[in-house]
């Protein structure tokens, strides 16, 4: 079963055990996307424990339970939070996966700790010198201005109407519902500052993007273009852009293989 972690130096918010018996371990170190904290990886973890791996969930500052100022969150909070948590993942084979704009900062980290395998999960994935907000659409980039400078946290707000579209298009109502009830507003200062590293050029040595089928956060054309920018190879689940909420044991099985 997943377990709180003490560390709070890592920002780990939960954390599995793998067994060697099964063979090679991975270790595994997820970073959630925007809104989302650590536990949307609860059941993922168990799942990949029970594939015999180890598996952290990073507590990105801000997000979840962590209780750092959003108004104070940078871009380089959460490189140092990932690459933390990938020091304190040990020697083990690491994998690092993060999820939709927690893709931002993977690169920037793998400079500071490098990994065998680095994943995005529908995420959004930066060359050198680009922001997120510069991958976000148009419309909704201007909504996020106006939100970021209306509050006083800077952080930005999803709807439930949205994050029903756009987040959990499949999962069931009560859990979605239960789902949106742990959203935090999302510091919004990460997303002006440009990588510094280009996914293509991350330090790992296998690079795999994770395509959700049924997104419509990050529709097919918009997650190939990301994956051709990665230049690792790209892959499909059936699920909406939460997988790891509404297909947790396909999701685990697809990272391991």
């Amino acid at each position: 079963m997943p377990k709180p972690s003490a560390s709070a130096a890592t920002n780990r918010a939960y954390d599995v055990d793998g067994d060697a018996d099964h063979g090679t371990v991975s270790a595994f170190v997820l970073v959630p996307g925007g809104s989302h904290g650590a536990w949307c990886y609860r059941a993922l973890l168990r799942e990949l424990g029970a594939l015999g791996h180890k598996a952290i969930a990073v507590e990105l500052p801000g997000h979840g339970d962590d209780a750092t100022p959003r108004a104070s969150v940078e871009f380089d909070s959460y490189v140092a939070a990932i690459a933390a948590a990938l020091r304190a993942a040990g020697d083990d084979e690491l994998v690092l996966a993060g999820h939709s704009v927690g893709g931002m900062a993977l690169a920037d980290a793998t400079a500071l700790q490098p990994v065998r395998e680095l994943v995005y999960l529908a995420g959004y994935v930066l060359d050198s010198g680009e922001c997120v907000l510069d991958l976000i659409p148009g419309s909704r980039r201007e909504t996020y201005r106006r939100q970021a400078a209306a509050s006083p946290e800077n952080a930005i707000s999803v709807s439930w109407d949205a994050a029903r579209e756009r987040f959990f298009e499949d999962l069931p109502e009560a859990e979605a519902r239960a789902a949106f009830a742990r959203l935090t507003p999302e510091p919004f200062g990460p997303f002006l500052t440009p990588a510094r590293t280009s996914a293509r050029d991350a330090r790992a040595d296998r690079k795999r993007y994770l395509l959700s089928s049924r997104d419509r956060h990050l529709p097919g054309e918009l997650a190939r273009a990301m994956a051709r920018k990665l230049g690792g190879t790209l892959e499909s689940i059936d699920a909406g852009h939460d997988a790891m909420l509404s297909h947790p044991r396909e999701l685990a099985r697809l990272l391991v293989s």
